[in-house]
């Protein structure tokens, strides 16, 4: 069968669908991956043809066009959130909504021109792929599925908090009293229209759903999922020679992704705390840092050696500890190789992420409105020290790799799109 995969344009969206188009390759199956054209080189540098479809985006642009976009609290306010679900209204209303926004709500509601909707619907008639695996937050592709009849498939990077807000929706509108309006129906029906769509949640939540996330971190939600264990990508590289040898000492990865290096209000630094917290003990840190989080990270301990980027895939086994700020994929690096982690979550999942771990005994989390140097050595030291929590690692190993892996779950996608493949 012909499988057409759709990429986001985050550099992180490419790597959970490498593994599952690889093994959908290898099984004799004709894919290919779309995408915005910034991806399309990325795509091609993991072996996989790549189609690029589309102009270039500025997500950061969609970001604030989202917060200011007043027609979106229509989509957040009735799902009744309370004080205590705030990080999860901020989140849906800025962030997963923020793509909805690109890819619907640019320009004023009625326009109906979307240069990735009409290249990718038009490719998806003329190649006639029998599935379409989509990123949750590329909202264009059940769109090109349905026209050209392929079944079509969420697959998810974290927890489903677009499922979770459709289900809640769903169940107010079953409640006693007055329906609430389903804004985000009404603002995707001049779209739909151009394509001869009428609105279902199909549109929003596929068909059916791939889920590699452990299932702690799942919500509760009623959807058909495929459970599919996460398989960690790095990309292609050259090993460094220093990495080819045995660590002379516990070797502890520190990485905070691309915004963490910034000094806050009170002239603190999270990347200096961390170095400081390193500096006398018997440790080789690896740390992956932004040039601008070298910049105000001050001199470099003789212990630790920085990098723009290491194959976390190949950096991971030799680690004792990973310090980091809680995201989805230096996470499941971490436990698809049992290290035990120390976790400065920011975002509502990373939150999410950072209990998972501390509840399982795989590690330990720091509050960064409290951070200091004196505490992060102490947790650091705790967990390089106390057997626990590698014992608490191995347990999150064992529950990600008791899923099926993706060459473990492609004849079943092979009978879930013989099941729902139509003629467009």
């Amino acid at each position: 069968m012909r499988v057409l995969f759709t990429v986001f344009p985050g550099p992180s969206h490419l790597p959970p669908v490498v593994p599952l188009a690889w093994a959908l390759q290898a099984a004799g199956h004709e894919v290919v991956l779309a995408g915005h054209p910034r991806m399309a080189e990325r795509i091609s540098r993991a072996g996989l043809p790549a189609v690029a479809l589309g102009e270039q985006e500025d997500l950061a642009a969609s970001v604030r066009a989202c917060a200011a976009d007043s027609r979106l609290d229509g989509i957040t306010d009735p799902l009744g959130l309370g004080p205590e679900d705030e990080p999860r209204r901020i989140w849906i209303r800025n962030y997963l909504l923020s793509s909805f926004s690109h890819y619907y709500l640019t320009e004023q509601t009625g326009a109906v021109e979307r240069p990735m909707t009409d290249e990718l619907v038009a490719f998806a008639r003329d190649w006639r792929p029998d599935l379409v695996i989509w990123d949750p937050l590329f909202y264009p592709a059940p769109i090109a599925a349905r026209a050209c009849g392929a079944a079509h498939a969420r697959l998810l990077w974290g927890p489903d908090h677009i499922g979770w807000a459709r289900a809640r929706l769903a169940e107010l509108s079953a409640g006693p009293g007055e329906a609430p309006r389903d804004v985000m129906a009404e603002l995707m029906a001049p779209v739909l229209a151009k394509f001869g769509c009428d609105f279902d949640e199909e549109l929003l939540l596929g068909q059916f759903s791939l889920d590699p996330v452990l299932p702690a971190l799942r919500l509760p939600v009623d959807l058909p999922y495929v459970q599919m264990q996460q398989v960690p990508y790095s990309g292609g590289h050259i090993l460094p020679e220093w990495l080819r040898k045995p660590p002379a000492r516990p070797r502890v990865c520190l990485t905070l992704g691309m915004s963490q290096g910034r000094p806050d209000a009170e002239g603190k630094n999270l990347v200096k705390g961390l170095l400081d917290a390193v500096a006398d003990l018997d440790v080789e840190v690896i740390a992956t840092l932004t040039e601008g989080q070298r910049e105000t990270a001050g001199v470099i301990p003789d212990n630790v050696r920085t990098a723009d980027y290491v194959p976390f895939s190949h950096l991971m086994p030799s680690c004792s500890a990973l310090v980091h700020h809680g995201g989805g994929g230096t996470f499941a690096v971490a436990v698809a190789h049992g290290v035990p982690q120390l976790i400065a979550p920011r975002e509502v999942d990373d939150h999410t992420i950072a209990a998972l771990v501390a509840d399982s005994g795989a590690g330990l989390v720091v509050d960064q409105e409290l951070i200091s140097a004196t505490t992060l050595r102490a947790q650091l030291v705790s967990i390089l020290e106390e057997p626990r929590f590698r014992e608490g690692a191995a347990a999150l190993r064992d529950q990600m790799r008791a899923a099926p892996s993706p060459n473990d779950i492609v004849p079943r996608l092979e009978k879930l799109t013989a099941q729902h493949r139509t003629e467009a």
